[in-house]
């Protein structure tokens, strides 16, 4: 998990510190045109795609693109879709549980992440983000001119590509080789591109995040892995036998306490699934478990605070069940 979390504190830091504002607020910010809100949404959902992130990674990168201007509702979109929605997810679900099952669950993913950010954000209107309060609608990291357009692009792909690295399902050699190599590089086109002050701004940004984030995330490991085993899989998958509510409440609720690393919540349901799992259940499980964990909560109240993130939570679960249950209901 450090290979892909350390990562994630370096880019959080380096979008606060080094990106403008009118980045942000041009592709994610608040609006009150409909179609750049729309924009925003979508651009939102589609991040999952690219960044393949877990639970825990996502929260710095949630953190650093709310400080710096993301509106409430396309942020926690982007909250959900980091890990709920991925690429390298959906092929290996197809190979596993079924090419039906994989794209439902791809498609239904899409739509939850758009739906519990517009909900979240009509339940909290007020809720204007901490850079709209404080007025920063405009600011830029650097003067324009000193640096070509490509210059900040080749840095963030290759911060972002350290990443993607360390959650890549290859040889553990092989991924130490490629994070180092990387990290090497992001260095070089920092030093050459940035200015000291820029980079001091960077790290301290990073700092500050990781002292945010790392001791809550540590707390939510512990109590999930104390809470975990008391949990037998036999239990959840004999109580879930059957396409009820109760079963998908059932369902939801074991990803909650059971946190696992991306991709693997899926040989996870292909056990559930040969224990006698219902497929609707199964379902909400998938849809719920890599974005709902006791962490992730944890992490998030100290973000957005217990009210908003009792109301995530809630409609995760909600989306979570009714999206599983009607499944389970077309595929009988």
């Amino acid at each position: 998990m450090l290979l892909c979390l350390v990562p994630a504190f370096f880019i959080s830091g380096a979008f606060n510190a080094l990106i403008p504002n009118s980045t942000i607020f041009k592709y994610m910010g608040e609006s009150t045109s409909k179609a750049k809100k729309a924009l925003a949404y979508i651009f939102a959902a589609m991040s999952g795609l690219v960044l393949e992130v877990c639970s825990c990674t996502i929260l710095p990168l949630f953190a650093g693109i709310w400080k710096k201007g993301a509106g409430f509702g396309p942020a926690i979109t982007f909250l959900f879709a980091g890990p709920g929605i991925t690429l390298l997810s959906t092929p290996l679900e197809a190979s596993i549980l079924g090419i039906q099952f994989a794209v439902v669950k791809l498609v239904l993913s899409i739509i939850m992440a758009i739906a519990i950010g517009v909900t979240m954000e009509l339940l909290f209107r007020e809720n204007l983000n901490p850079a709209v309060k404080a007025g920063l609608t405009v600011g830029e990291a650097a003067p324009a001119s000193k640096r070509k357009s490509y210059q900040p692009i080749l840095f963030f792909t290759s911060l972002i590509l350290v990443m993607v690295a360390g959650t890549a399902p290859i040889d553990l050699n092989t991924k130490y080789v490629l994070v180092a190599a990387l990290s090497l590089l992001t260095a070089v086109f920092a030093y050459r591109y940035y200015e000291r002050d820029e980079i001091k701004a960077w790290l301290t940004e990073t700092l500050n995040f990781t002292k945010m984030i790392f001791p809550i995330l540590l707390l939510g490991v512990f109590l999930s892995g104390v809470l975990k085993p008391l949990i037998p899989p036999t239990l959840i998958a004999g109580v879930a036998g059957q396409n009820t509510l109760l079963a998908n409440l059932a369902a939801a609720l074991f990803g909650t306490v059971a946190y696992f690393p991306t991709l693997v919540e899926v040989p996870i349901a292909k056990m559930f699934l040969d224990l006698g799992m219902h497929r609707g259940p199964l379902m909400t499980y998938l849809l719920v478990d890599p974005v709902v964990s006791l962490q992730t909560l944890l992490v998030v109240n100290t973000i957005i605070k217990p009210k908003r993130t009792i109301a995530y939570a809630v409609l995760l679960l909600a989306f979570g069940m009714i999206c599983g249950y009607m499944y389970g209901l077309f595929v009988g």
